[in-house]
C-alpha cells in the first residue's frame, strides 16, 4: 500500500478518492477484520464504501500535511462501532479499550480535528520508538506481540510504553 500525506492525493483541488480507494481498501479491510469477524462480506463492503464516502465528504476538514492513514483508521473504527450499534450486536467494551478517540456522535473523529491536532503535536515530541509503537498499535492495528517481534523488544516493554504514551497524551 502506498502510504502518503494527504496532499499527495489532491487532484484539481479535491481528494482523488479513486486512488485512495485503490491504496487503502486492503488496509481498511484488515482493520475491520481485526475488530470483528462477525461482519458478513456484504456488510463489510458497505462499511468500506461508507468509510471512503465519509473521507471524501469531510475532505475540507483534513490537514493536508498529515498522513492519511490515521484518518482512515479512525474513520474505520468509528464506522464499525456504529455498525455494531445499529445491528444491536453486543460487544465487550474491552475490545475497544485501545481506541484513542471517544465517540459522542457518528464519525466524531472528523468533527474533533482540534483534539487530533493536539494529540499529533504531543506525539511529535516523543521518542521515535514510542511514535512507532503508537502508530503500529493504533493506526496499523498491529498486535503487541507483532510490534515486540518487529522491534526486538519484549511484549511487556511494548505494553508499558503504550501505557505511558496514553498517559502522556491525556495530560494537558
Amino acid at each position: 500500500m502506498k502510504k502518503g500525506i494527504i496532499k499527495d492525493y489532491i487532484r484539481k483541488n479535491e481528494l482523488d478518492i479513486d486512488e485512495i480507494i485503490n491504496n487503502y481498501t486492503n488496509y481498511v479491510e484488515k482493520i475491520i477484520s481485526n475488530m470483528s469477524n462477525a461482519i458478513n462480506e456484504s456488510d463489510k463492503e458497505e462499511i468500506v464504501l461508507d468509510i471512503f464516502f465519509i473521507l471524501w465528504k469531510n475532505q475540507n476538514k483534513l490537514d493536508y500535511n498529515k498522513s492519511l492513514s490515521p484518518y482512515v483508521a479512525g474513520i474505520t473504527r468509528n464506522v464499525v462501532k456504529d455498525y455494531f450499534k445499529k445491528k444491536k450486536i453486543h460487544y465487550d467494551i474491552s475490545d475497544f479499550e485501545n481506541s484513542l478517540y471517544y465517540e459522542n456522535n457518528d464519525y466524531e473523529l472528523l468533527e474533533n480535528m482540534e483534539e487530533i491536532k493536539k494529540i499529533e503535536n504531543k506525539l511529535n515530541k516523543m521518542k521515535a520508538i514510542d511514535i512507532k509503537i503508537f502508530e503500529d498499535f493504533y493506526y496499523n492495528s498491529k498486535s503487541i506481540e507483532d510490534i515486540a517481534k518487529e522491534l526486538s523488544i519484549t511484549r511487556y516493554n511494548v505494553s508499558t510504553r503504550l501505557y505511558r504514551i496514553k498517559r502522556k497524551l491525556r495530560k494537558d
